[in-house]
């Protein structure tokens, strides 16, 4: 099985080939904005770099968010593109962006938390309790006194943690990546999460009203 995952949440815009659950070829370009204009290019210099042809793909991993509101749309849309435009049955499938972390443990219970970017002095996270590396549930945002309660049920807890305090379980400093998305998708058997934005919530910028 020949996967392409792609990552466009954080700042880079990612693309990483996985064939029968080994990762063969990544390709990643720090920015913080402009994926719309480099996703095309990155994932077709990885795709030429590495012999293989969109035709050749048998699934397409695509980190769906929470994360930049705009970075979310771009990869989702291309990945549905890429879906639809193939020649042979080719799913687009939807990865959060607490599945994707690349230093996830598959054999424990564990909460993923990525910071929420609230402006200060407000502080939330992403939140997401993980079981066999997968989501038992959708990701939620969560306040510093939120976590007690989810802490209580997990075995450690992974992801961005360089603003969280020691909370007494096992850390695995982690980031989301289009290679552990392409990962994830060779893994999964039977129905796939589609790929859709996961937003949590609303964007923070809103259109100024009319006079």
């Amino acid at each position: 099985m020949l996967v392409l995952g792609i990552n466009t949440v954080t700042d880079a815009c990612e693309a990483a080939l996985a064939r029968d659950g080994v990762l063969v070829a990544e390709l990643s370009e720090p920015m913080s904005q402009g994926h719309d204009a480099r996703l095309a290019p990155v994932v077709a210099q990885l795709m030429r770099k590495s012999g293989v042809t969109f035709p050749e793909l048998d699934r397409i991993a695509v980190v769906v968010g929470p994360g930049s509101f705009t970075g979310v749309r771009v990869g989702v849309a291309f990945a549905r593109g890429l879906s639809v435009a193939s020649s042979r049955p080719t799913p687009a499938v939807g990865v959060t962006s607490l599945e994707a972390l690349d230093a996830l443990p598959r054999e424990k219970r564990v909460l993923g938390l990525l910071p929420a970017k609230r402006r200060p002095p407000q502080k939330t996270w992403w939140a997401q309790i993980l079981e066999s590396g997968r989501g038992r549930a959708s990701p939620t945002e969560v306040s510093e006194g939120e976590l007690p309660s989810l802490l209580a049920s997990v075995d450690a807890i992974c992801g961005d943690l360089s603003s969280i305090r020691d909370v007494g379980k096992p850390r695995i400093n982690a980031t989301p990546t289009a290679a552990a998305a392409a990962l994830f998708a060779s893994r999964l058997s039977g129905e796939w999460p589609e790929a859709r934005p996961v937003y949590v919530r609303e964007p923070d910028a809103r259109p100024m009203d009319r006079p």
